[in-house]
């Protein structure tokens, strides 16, 4: 799968370098296949979906910055992630799992927020979002953001919004934060866990 060629060759890992040089390796940054023969089924995934688009940058759904797609891992200089929410316009949509979803990306700057105007902050209780733990250059299947809830503000219903569990509470799997829950208080059935960015983050880009 090389996306009908519209997709670059990457010739040196250089833009990693801003990287501690204890994150210089392949646990932080993805860079080879899973499978044999270069038949990586996530890699596979992405460039067939954004070919069919063909569409072969995307934007920072944080900072807008143009990334450019390539053809290998690290397929960016950031990472993907699939959510049930359309972050920006050029978000493509996808089906996995038989959900609809849309394949969402955030840059590498703004995934460490060491940079000033790169920090994402909660409006409630003002912890500092923190993505330098995900791995850069291939996708979570899951929305990154709603994976990680710093408060109970997170943990509310969207339509009452009521709590939907106790803030000492946490579901099992980061994957159950982008899927559809039943409020027990009003009983609507939504992506409660996935909220609007400017909603709940206060960010300071320029």
């Amino acid at each position: 799968m090389n996306g009908n060629g519209i997709f670059c060759r990457r010739l040196d890992f250089s833009t990693f370098n801003r990287l501690p040089r204890n994150m210089l390796n392949s646990y932080h940054v993805k860079i080879e296949d899973e499978g044999n023969h270069g038949n990586d089924e996530t890699r596979s995934f992405i460039l067939s979906s954004l070919a069919a688009q063909n569409q072969s940058r995307v934007n920072c759904v944080l900072c807008s910055d143009v990334m450019l797609v390539f053809d290998r891992y690290p397929l960016v200089d950031g990472t993907f992630f699939l959510s049930p929410k359309q972050y920006n316009k050029n978000a493509v949509e996808v089906k996995n799992e038989g959900r609809v979803l849309f394949l969402n990306a955030v840059c590498m700057k703004c995934l460490d927020g060491k940079d000033a105007d790169r920090k994402l902050c909660c409006r409630f209780c003002a912890t500092q979002w923190d993505g330098s733990s995900l791995i850069m250059g291939t996708m979570y299947a899951y929305d990154v953001f709603a994976a990680m809830p710093c408060c109970n503000e997170r943990l509310k219903c969207n339509s009452c919004q009521k709590a939907l569990m106790m803030p000492h509470q946490r579901l099992n799997y980061y994957s159950d934060y982008s899927r559809k829950v039943t409020c027990p208080h009003c009983a609507s059935v939504e992506y409660h866990f996935v909220k609007p960015l400017a909603l709940h983050y206060t960010r300071q880009w320029p």
